[in-house]
Protein backbone atom coordinates (compact mmCIF):
# COMPACT_ATOMS: atom_id res chain seq x y z
CA UNK A 1 0.00 0.00 0.00
CA UNK A 2 2.78 2.53 -0.99
CA UNK A 3 1.98 6.55 -1.18
CA UNK A 4 3.86 6.01 -4.58
CA UNK A 5 4.63 9.26 -5.74
CA UNK A 6 4.31 11.43 -2.64
CA UNK A 7 7.10 13.61 -1.36
CA UNK A 8 6.37 14.31 2.09
CA UNK A 9 9.01 17.04 2.06
CA UNK A 10 7.60 19.27 -0.42
CA UNK A 11 5.08 20.77 2.92
CA UNK A 12 6.59 21.37 6.12
CA UNK A 13 4.43 20.17 9.54
CA UNK A 14 3.97 24.14 10.13
CA UNK A 15 1.90 23.93 7.13
CA UNK A 16 -0.30 21.02 7.34
CA UNK A 17 -3.58 22.44 9.18
CA UNK A 18 -5.50 19.14 9.81
CA UNK A 19 -4.14 16.13 12.30
CA UNK A 20 -5.15 12.71 12.85
CA UNK A 21 -5.80 12.67 16.55
CA UNK A 22 -7.53 9.53 17.28
CA UNK A 23 -8.71 6.42 14.83
CA UNK A 24 -11.55 3.98 16.75
CA UNK A 25 -10.77 0.54 15.76
CA UNK A 26 -13.09 -2.92 17.19
CA UNK A 27 -10.06 -5.05 17.38
CA UNK A 28 -9.03 -5.80 20.77
CA UNK A 29 -6.52 -4.48 23.01
CA UNK A 30 -4.85 -8.46 23.05
CA UNK A 31 -4.58 -8.49 19.37
CA UNK A 32 -2.29 -5.17 19.16
CA UNK A 33 -0.51 -6.35 22.00
CA UNK A 34 0.20 -9.95 20.60
CA UNK A 35 1.82 -8.12 17.22
CA UNK A 36 4.48 -6.43 19.46
CA UNK A 37 2.59 -2.96 20.59
CA UNK A 38 2.35 -1.30 24.15
CA UNK A 39 -1.21 -1.39 24.79
CA UNK A 40 -2.08 1.09 27.52
CA UNK A 41 -4.75 -0.25 30.48
CA UNK A 42 -7.41 1.55 27.98
CA UNK A 43 -6.87 -0.08 25.57
CA UNK A 44 -4.81 2.22 23.39
CA UNK A 45 -1.64 2.64 21.13
CA UNK A 46 0.19 5.56 20.37
CA UNK A 47 1.49 6.10 17.08
CA UNK A 48 3.38 9.45 16.06
CA UNK A 49 0.00 12.42 16.82
CA UNK A 50 -2.38 9.77 16.31
CA UNK A 51 -4.14 7.21 19.30
CA UNK A 52 -5.46 4.07 17.87
CA UNK A 53 -8.10 2.94 20.16
CA UNK A 54 -9.27 -0.38 20.66
CA UNK A 55 -12.71 -1.14 21.25
CA UNK A 56 -12.88 -5.17 20.92
CA UNK A 57 -16.36 -4.46 19.38
CA UNK A 58 -15.75 -6.20 16.17
CA UNK A 59 -15.95 -3.93 13.37
CA UNK A 60 -12.33 -2.79 11.73
CA UNK A 61 -13.12 0.87 11.84
CA UNK A 62 -15.68 2.75 13.87
CA UNK A 63 -14.13 6.20 13.47
CA UNK A 64 -11.40 8.71 13.11
CA UNK A 65 -11.16 11.92 14.75
CA UNK A 66 -9.36 14.48 12.88
CA UNK A 67 -8.16 17.56 14.57
CA UNK A 68 -9.04 21.16 12.93
CA UNK A 69 -12.31 19.86 11.21
CA UNK A 70 -15.31 21.69 12.77
CA UNK A 71 -13.16 24.27 14.10
CA UNK A 72 -15.30 26.86 11.54
CA UNK A 73 -18.41 24.91 11.96
CA UNK A 74 -20.40 22.04 13.75
CA UNK A 75 -19.21 19.00 13.38
CA UNK A 76 -22.65 18.19 13.12
CA UNK A 77 -22.17 19.52 9.15
CA UNK A 78 -19.17 16.75 8.83
CA UNK A 79 -20.82 13.87 10.80
CA UNK A 80 -18.96 11.70 7.71
CA UNK A 81 -16.11 12.34 4.77
CA UNK A 82 -18.10 10.16 2.17
CA UNK A 83 -19.24 7.78 4.64
CA UNK A 84 -16.19 7.41 6.89
CA UNK A 85 -17.42 8.85 10.53
CA UNK A 86 -15.90 11.62 12.46
CA UNK A 87 -15.84 11.48 16.20
CA UNK A 88 -15.62 15.07 17.69
CA UNK A 89 -13.77 16.03 20.32
CA UNK A 90 -16.25 15.66 22.91
CA UNK A 91 -16.88 11.78 22.22
CA UNK A 92 -13.09 10.83 23.09
CA UNK A 93 -12.87 12.86 26.80
CA UNK A 94 -10.15 13.58 28.76
CA UNK A 95 -8.65 9.95 28.65
CA UNK A 96 -6.71 10.00 25.57
CA UNK A 97 -4.72 13.13 27.10
CA UNK A 98 -4.03 11.48 29.53
CA UNK A 99 -3.00 8.10 28.12
CA UNK A 100 0.79 7.01 28.72
CA UNK A 101 2.74 6.03 26.15
CA UNK A 102 5.73 3.83 25.84
CA UNK A 103 8.17 2.78 23.42
CA UNK A 104 6.77 -0.21 21.39
CA UNK A 105 8.63 -3.64 21.46
CA UNK A 106 8.52 -4.16 17.68
CA UNK A 107 10.49 -0.83 17.03
CA UNK A 108 7.63 0.68 15.16
CA UNK A 109 6.50 4.47 15.93
CA UNK A 110 4.43 6.27 13.47
CA UNK A 111 1.52 5.66 10.81
CA UNK A 112 2.94 6.63 7.62
CA UNK A 113 -0.20 6.60 5.22
CA UNK A 114 -3.47 5.33 6.00
CA UNK A 115 -5.60 4.03 2.48
CA UNK A 116 -8.74 4.39 2.19
CA UNK A 117 -10.53 2.84 -0.98
CA UNK A 118 -13.68 4.48 -2.66
CA UNK A 119 -16.49 3.56 -5.55
CA UNK A 120 -16.08 7.35 -6.97
CA UNK A 121 -12.64 8.91 -7.02
CA UNK A 122 -13.73 12.57 -7.65
CA UNK A 123 -16.83 12.32 -4.92
CA UNK A 124 -14.72 11.21 -2.29
CA UNK A 125 -11.66 14.14 -3.30
CA UNK A 126 -14.97 16.63 -3.39
CA UNK A 127 -16.04 15.42 0.08
CA UNK A 128 -12.33 15.30 1.75
CA UNK A 129 -11.72 19.24 0.00
CA UNK A 130 -15.39 20.13 1.55
CA UNK A 131 -14.49 18.82 4.86
CA UNK A 132 -11.01 20.97 4.91
CA UNK A 133 -8.53 18.79 3.26
CA UNK A 134 -5.88 20.03 0.60
CA UNK A 135 -4.90 18.23 -2.45
CA UNK A 136 -1.28 17.13 -2.11
CA UNK A 137 -1.13 14.87 -5.04
CA UNK A 138 -2.58 12.48 -7.56
CA UNK A 139 -1.40 9.97 -10.34
CA UNK A 140 -2.75 7.06 -12.32
CA UNK A 141 -1.52 3.70 -11.72
CA UNK A 142 -2.03 0.17 -13.08
CA UNK A 143 -0.43 -1.45 -10.40
CA UNK A 144 -3.02 -3.20 -9.09
CA UNK A 145 -4.49 -4.17 -11.64
CA UNK A 146 -7.86 -2.25 -13.43
CA UNK A 147 -6.59 1.62 -13.66
CA UNK A 148 -6.96 3.53 -10.82
CA UNK A 149 -6.15 7.05 -9.17
CA UNK A 150 -4.52 7.67 -6.12
CA UNK A 151 -5.22 11.07 -4.82
CA UNK A 152 -3.27 12.22 -1.39
CA UNK A 153 -3.95 14.08 1.29
CA UNK A 154 -2.28 15.76 4.55
CA UNK A 155 -3.75 14.62 8.25
CA UNK A 156 -1.01 16.50 10.26
CA UNK A 157 1.94 13.44 10.38
CA UNK A 158 0.05 10.74 8.02
CA UNK A 159 -0.83 10.49 4.80
CA UNK A 160 -4.25 10.40 3.27
CA UNK A 161 -4.12 7.77 0.17
CA UNK A 162 -7.17 7.64 -1.56
CA UNK A 163 -7.51 5.01 -4.46
CA UNK A 164 -10.43 4.94 -6.41
CA UNK A 165 -11.63 4.57 -9.90
CA UNK A 166 -9.20 6.74 -12.63
CA UNK A 167 -10.26 9.27 -15.05
CA UNK A 168 -12.82 7.71 -17.62
CA UNK A 169 -13.23 4.74 -15.58
CA UNK A 170 -16.90 3.49 -14.39
CA UNK A 171 -17.85 4.99 -10.94
CA UNK A 172 -20.13 3.03 -8.44
CA UNK A 173 -21.57 4.43 -5.06
CA UNK A 174 -19.53 2.60 -2.92
CA UNK A 175 -18.52 5.17 0.02
CA UNK A 176 -15.23 5.78 1.34
CA UNK A 177 -13.51 2.65 3.06
CA UNK A 178 -10.10 2.17 5.59
CA UNK A 179 -8.92 0.48 3.54
CA UNK A 180 -5.24 -0.22 5.61
CA UNK A 181 -2.42 1.23 7.52
CA UNK A 182 0.89 2.01 6.71
CA UNK A 183 3.32 2.10 9.93
CA UNK A 184 7.00 3.04 10.30
CA UNK A 185 9.56 1.12 11.85
CA UNK A 186 12.78 2.80 13.02
CA UNK A 187 14.94 -0.38 11.48
CA UNK A 188 12.64 -2.54 9.70
CA UNK A 189 15.15 -5.49 9.90
CA UNK A 190 14.97 -5.05 13.95
CA UNK A 191 11.18 -5.16 13.53
CA UNK A 192 11.55 -8.38 11.31
CA UNK A 193 13.83 -9.72 13.66
CA UNK A 194 11.23 -9.38 16.68
CA UNK A 195 7.86 -9.98 15.10
CA UNK A 196 9.58 -13.28 13.76
CA UNK A 197 6.89 -15.32 11.47
CA UNK A 198 4.38 -12.36 12.46
CA UNK A 199 5.97 -10.01 9.36
CA UNK A 200 6.65 -11.36 5.97
CA UNK A 201 9.92 -10.79 4.55
CA UNK A 202 10.96 -7.42 3.95
CA UNK A 203 11.10 -6.17 -0.26
CA UNK A 204 11.97 -2.89 -1.92
CA UNK A 205 9.21 -0.58 -1.33
CA UNK A 206 7.76 1.54 -4.88
CA UNK A 207 9.18 4.62 -3.16
CA UNK A 208 13.12 4.40 -4.00
CA UNK A 209 15.21 3.87 -1.13
CA UNK A 210 12.26 2.07 1.76
CA UNK A 211 11.59 -1.46 2.40
CA UNK A 212 8.39 -2.50 3.02
CA UNK A 213 6.66 -5.54 5.06
CA UNK A 214 3.49 -7.37 5.59
CA UNK A 215 2.01 -8.07 9.12
CA UNK A 216 -0.14 -11.03 9.17
CA UNK A 217 -2.70 -9.54 10.84
CA UNK A 218 -5.32 -12.62 10.79
CA UNK A 219 -2.76 -14.70 12.50
CA UNK A 220 -3.06 -11.81 15.61
CA UNK A 221 -6.90 -10.62 15.18
CA UNK A 222 -6.63 -7.42 13.63
CA UNK A 223 -8.71 -6.44 10.83
CA UNK A 224 -7.45 -3.79 8.91
CA UNK A 225 -4.61 -4.96 6.56
CA UNK A 226 -1.31 -3.30 7.99
CA UNK A 227 2.48 -2.74 6.63
CA UNK A 228 5.11 -1.77 8.42
CA UNK A 229 7.93 0.22 6.30
CA UNK A 230 11.32 1.70 7.00
CA UNK A 231 11.29 5.72 7.13
CA UNK A 232 11.13 8.53 4.50
CA UNK A 233 14.45 9.02 3.24
CA UNK A 234 15.42 12.24 4.95
CA UNK A 235 16.87 13.67 1.46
Amino acid sequence: MPADTFDPLDCPAAARPLQLELLRLGDTAAAWSAAGFFVSAEGTVTLGQTIIQCTGQGEPFQGWQIQGIGSGSSISEHPSIDGLTLLPASDTGPLLNEVASQPHPNGITSIDHIVVSTGDSQRSIAAFESAGFEVRGSRSTSSYGSPMCQTFFWAGDVIVELMGPDHGEAASESPAQIFGLALVATDLDSTVAALGELLGTAKAAVQTGRQIARLRTNSVGIGLPIAVMSPHLSS
